[in-house]
């Protein structure tokens, strides 16, 4: 049994090595790797993750662990035994072929990604964003064989949670949340910001010695920027990265900090315990903790902000804060925003719960990732130069699946494009009217899913009018109503939420109309 257990270990530890290297190669890829290497790098991933299944699934395993008595072992050893067990087990259930296929879709999917996010275009991403899904799809069914797929998926993050147990607990938590939201915005009153221009090689210079305030040992770590911030490795070479934005440095600072706590905990994993299975962090909801803890209890304590309002006006001059009471509340200011990263601490665990519904429905198929292409819009009844006293009917039609994507139609960009090429030509101000209205929503018969949708889905749809310059003489600047409040049905077959990411901006000849769904099943 003696060598057994030695053989194991060994074996194991050598995987360890190889799976760093591979996880090295996705530091170099979102860091300083080239665009144009990435073709390459997916190869790469691809050869290693082959490399590691082999290793993870070597028939050897199997009969070192039949031989291995765990109630000989001491509390460490029968830890590196489950860890060992649970991975063989799993990682046999896996194709090699998908395996590697899903290294080298990931891997190729990260650069498109970025460029997406860079251009502002879903659109770009979506074919790939496709693949991975379906990959994961196919992995999460090797994984469950019969049971619920977002739960065997869920076990290589927070190992013996279920789904289920995670939608209770956010079920408890999110109407209380939801209440405080409503209730700091009632609160009102203006929170002071940050203004100025603030130079991103001092942003890193500062996030350097914040790292190192916080306990980050450089000699084993180095911190760099990336399109999003991540840290990479455990106990001898632990990497972080940051993001920096000329006019607003708290998404630096911070996300420096929240990796620094994910870092240090990495960093602080006892020495005995490196290159074994149990030398990293324990799970997800174990390491957001350090990082959650490093980045709101300490980082946006009082007693914090006041140190970092003197570095900052030491650093960058006036930042358009003079008290560092101020400051405290710039930095704690609550607002809703799409970038979870750089949300506030009210806000944060709302964009989780949405993350956690998106991908319980993604993965267990009740929701296909949707591309929208507008075939038009109408409004009626005629608005004329008055306020009108009935609401227009708003129609649109949503396809989704990747087909759609072969329709004539130009696909709708994202929400923040859109209003970037829009919202400079809307009128500045409105009168609000709230009634109710019906949509009508239509699946691609071209497509072929089977799978449709049992849902109510709550819209907010502003309309407004375009000023209008006719040639002999100038209409007055009047301003149209905004309509907003509405429901569709989905008719179908099951019972999975149907969020939406996007808002939508149709334009009929002098009117246009955004629809912004609002996320979640009502």
């Amino acid at each position: 049994m003696t060598n057994s257990f030695e053989n194991l270990i060994a074996h194991a530890r050598e995987t360890q090595v190889l799976a760093g290297i591979a996880g090295r190669l996705g530091w170099d890829q979102e860091t300083v790797m080239p665009p144009g290497s990435a073709p390459l790098r997916a190869e790469e991933s691809a050869a290693m993750e082959a490399l590691l299944h082999r290793r993870r699934t070597d028939p050897h395993i199997g009969d070192w662990l039949a031989a291995i008595d765990g109630s000989t072992l001491n509390e460490p050893g029968r830890a590196q035994l489950r860890e060992i067990r649970r991975s063989f087990e799993r990682n046999t259930k896996v194709p090699e072929r998908l395996a590697t296929e899903i290294a080298r879709i990931t891997s190729r999917a990260q650069g498109i990604w970025a460029q997406a996010r860079a251009a502002e275009s879903f659109d770009d991403f979506s074919p790939v964003l496709d693949q991975v899904l379906n990959l994961r799809r196919e992995e999460a069914a090797a994984l469950a064989q019969g049971a619920d797929a977002y739960d065997a998926l869920l076990q290589d993050y927070e190992p013996g949670t279920t789904g289920a147990e995670l939608a209770a607990m956010f079920d408890a938590m999110r109407p209380r949340l939801v209440a405080l939201t409503k209730a700091i915005a009632d609160k009102g009153g203006d929170t002071p910001e940050l203004t100025g221009h603030f130079d991103e090689s001092v942003q890193m210079a500062l996030s350097h010695e914040i790292a190192t305030i916080f306990g980050y040992d450089f000699d084993k770590g180095r911190i760099d920027k990336a399109v999003h911030p991540f840290s990479s490795g455990s106990g001898l070479d632990v990497r972080i990265t940051t993001r920096t934005d000329p006019t607003e440095p708290f998404g630096c600072i911070y996300s420096t900090i929240h990796e620094v706590g994910h870092a240090t905990y990495e960093q602080n994993v006892d020495p005995a315990y490196r290159l074994t299975t149990i030398g990293n962090g324990a799970s997800m909801g174990v390491h957001e903790s350090q990082s959650r803890i490093y980045e709101n209890q300490l980082g946006r304590s009082r007693a914090f902000c006041e140190f970092l309002f003197g570095k900052m006006r030491d650093r960058f001059g006036d930042i358009g804060v003079s008290s560092a009471e101020a400051f405290y509340a710039a930095v704690n200011r609550v607002a809703p925003g799409f970038i979870r990263t750089e949300a506030d601490e009210v806000h944060y665990n709302l964009h989780i719960m949405l993350r956690f519904d998106l991908e319980r429905a993604l993965i267990g198929g009740g929701f296909r990732l949707p591309t929208f292409l507008p075939r038009g819009m109408t409004v009626s009844p005629p608005i004329s130069d008055r306020w009108s006293t009935s609401p227009p009917t708003v129609s649109f039609r949503m396809f989704t699946g990747p087909s759609a994507c072969s329709g004539t139609s130009r696909p709708i960009r994202s929400a923040m494009s859109m209003r970037a090429a829009c919202t400079s030509r809307l009128p500045a101000r409105s009168r609000i009217w709230t009634p109710s209205y019906p949509m009508e929503i239509y699946q691609n018969p071209s497509i072929g899913y089977a799978t449709t949708f049992n849902n109510t889905v709550r819209f907010e749809c502003r309309v407004r009018r375009l000023f209008m310059r006719p040639v002999k003489r100038r209409m007055s600047n009047r301003f149209c109503p905004i309509w907003s409040a509405s429901s569709a049905t989905f008719t179908a077959s099951n019972s999975a939420p149907f969020p939406i990411a996007h808002s939508f901006i149709f334009a009929n000849g002098g009117w246009r109309a955004k629809l912004r769904p609002i996320v979640g099943s009502i």
